[in-house]
């Protein structure tokens, strides 16, 4: 594989936002309800992307010109961190983790949280973060939970 990680685009949104619907509903069955995971498909939608891309550093991996995954942070938390399902375990989430962890670094950032979903916490714990708490998001009538975890860079 020859992946290029460049920075996040607006002509990205629509494929992006597919990639974390395609990996939510891989989610849905295990980990949590189909009501959870369609509010965070919507919350991810191209339009909710571009305005969270004013304030994270939002990355993608490429090949071919096919973006395979994304990935962000901002001055305190990684964000929106999805890979196309059918690649998992290929080494593309770790070369957006490491992109994210050095542009970090780049701007005297320190320590980075994020919110895992249960099957990304062995992930995220590859590359340091520690397991702090569980974290409930709630909406209306909807909620969905998460692993916080926290590394220091």
């Amino acid at each position: 594989m020859s992946i290029l990680i460049r920075k996040f685009r607006k002509e990205d949104a629509l494929k992006v936002a597919n990639i974390i619907k395609k990996g939510f509903l891989s989610l849905a069955p295990k980990y949590y309800s189909q009501k959870s995971v369609m509010w965070q498909i919507d919350e991810n939608s191209p339009k909710k992307l571009l305005e969270k891309a004013k304030k994270v550093h939002y990355f993608v991996a490429v090949e071919n010109k096919k973006i395979l995954g994304i990935g962000g942070y901002n001055g305190e938390k990684v964000h929106t961190f999805f890979v196309r399902p059918e690649i998992y375990r290929k080494g593309v989430g770790s070369k957006i983790i490491e992109r994210c962890f050095h542009e970090a670094k780049k701007q005297g950032i320190k320590k980075l949280k994020c919110w895992a979903t249960f099957n990304a916490e062995k992930f995220y714990s590859k590359f340091g973060f520690k397991k702090n708490k569980k974290i409930t998001i709630r909406s209306k009538n909807n909620s969905i939970t998460f692993i916080e975890m926290v590394k220091f860079l």
